[in-house]
């Protein structure tokens, strides 16, 4: 069978989808097209990688001609594994990750943190909800499922927003609370009801603060929300509204398609508190910051730790992204360590983009309360204050223009 696809924007792209492999024999080989212009956003790449799956554990050979496109190095017919890529966790954005275990997602998670930590300055908690959110709906899978697999893509749109997904092939929201004395009239009654503060199946094992923890901080953030399972969809748009709709499935080996999706975006501009939403007794542990924390307990950014690098214009903007976020995410009351400790000579591009576009972002007077620049060569350091003088002078130009 072959398949087309043009853009593959939409929800409407996976119904496409599934209509189209609902009309296979069994067996038969799937042959899917890409325009060379496609791009395709998280929400759309997950399940249909979850999909593609599926269809292949069933005995359909599936082949992508990907026409050179983006959607070539996403892992949408080979999904990504923990195990065999690690070294694509250091970019570990607009690739389709295949998690079955609470370690994988871990590292997945830790991945993306990292990533946003030095690609995107977000406003004060973003990072740590985008990291408690993430960490609670992929290990939902995990719980309730009964999926072998999960698969999970997130993208990132600098300054603006980050979107995340989660799809698995699992029974459903509705299914899920099968034997658990539970009854509702439609898969909307369960989903919204999975979505309300400790409401669960299970009360021995469970607290029932997942969806509802994910919802909650997702609105404080003004984000997007949407859950897609057992043939329904529930979720908030941006204007806090609660909204469900259809989504009709299609049935494939006796089974009912699409399982469970959960896509959402936060707003890298809006600040959200885990606090405010969780109440005051709640305290969060920020682990990758506490990883900068040197035995004094100070933060301490060590630009020879830095996997990035320090030669480059892009690796300088990274840092500096760096930088602006572990102050944006510390109530630190002492400078945060810039440490050249162990380094060799800088670019010049490195230090414009770092320091001197740093010092400009806060001006002399808040950098130097908020930073303390140490073990810095001669060299280096003559190397930052000619960028510093030539980037102050390109601002004043720009400026009196």
């Amino acid at each position: 069978m072959d398949i087309s696809f043009h853009s593959m924007s939409k929800k409407g792209d996976i119904k496409y989808l599934l209509r189209k492999v609902s009309q296979l024999t069994p067996q038969e080989p799937i042959s899917i097209r890409t325009a060379s212009n496609f791009f395709s956003t998280p929400e759309i790449i997950a399940p249909c990688a979850g999909l593609l799956d599926f269809l292949k554990d069933h005995g359909h050979e599936v082949k992508i001609n990907y026409q050179g496109n983006m959607l070539s190095s996403s892992g949408l017919n080979h999904p990504y594994t923990v195990q065999d890529n690690s070294y694509e966790l250091l970019s570990p954005m607009y690739k389709v990750w295949k998690f079955s275990s609470g370690t994988e997602v871990s590292k997945i998670v830790s991945a993306y943190v990292q990533y946003l930590n030095t690609k995107a300055e977000c406003a004060k908690g973003v990072i740590e909800a985008f990291e408690w959110t993430t960490n609670e709906v992929m290990d939902n899978v995990l719980q309730h499922s009964k999926s072998e697999f999960g698969y999970v893509c997130c993208t990132v749109t600098k300054n603006a927003h980050i979107s995340f997904a989660v799809y698995d092939n699992g029974i459903g929201i509705l299914r899920s609370f099968q034997g658990s004395g539970y009854r509702f009239r439609n898969p909307y009654d369960a989903i919204t009801s999975a979505m309300k503060k400790g409401f669960t199946r299970d009360k021995a094992n469970n607290q029932g603060n997942g969806l509802w923890g994910m919802s909650q901080l997702i609105l404080s953030n003004k984000g997007l929300l949407n859950i897609i399972s057992s043939e329904a969809i529930v979720g908030y748009n941006n204007q806090a509204e609660l909204y469900k709709n259809e989504f009709q499935g299609t049935w494939i080996d006796k089974r009912s398609l699409p399982g469970t999706l959960v896509d959402f975006q936060f707003q890298c501009n809006n600040e959200v508190s885990i606090v405010e939403v969780f109440g005051g007794g709640y305290t969060y542990a920020n682990l990758y910051i506490e990883s900068f924390e040197d035995e004094k307990n100070r933060i301490q950014l060590k630009v020879s730790d830095l996997s990035f690098g320090y030669t480059t214009r892009d690796s300088g903007e990274r840092a500096r992204t760096l930088a602006i976020n572990l102050v944006t995410q510390t109530d630190a009351k002492e400078p945060i360590l810039i440490d050249f400790d162990g380094i060799g000579i800088i670019s010049s591009s490195f230090a414009d983009e770092f320091i001197a576009k740093l010092i400009c972002h806060y001006g002399y007077v808040k950098f130097n309360s908020l930073f303390r620049i140490v073990n810095l060569k001669e060299t280096n350091a003559a190397i930052i204050n000619h960028a510093i003088m030539q980037r102050v002078s390109t601002e004043f130009s720009n400026n009196a223009n």
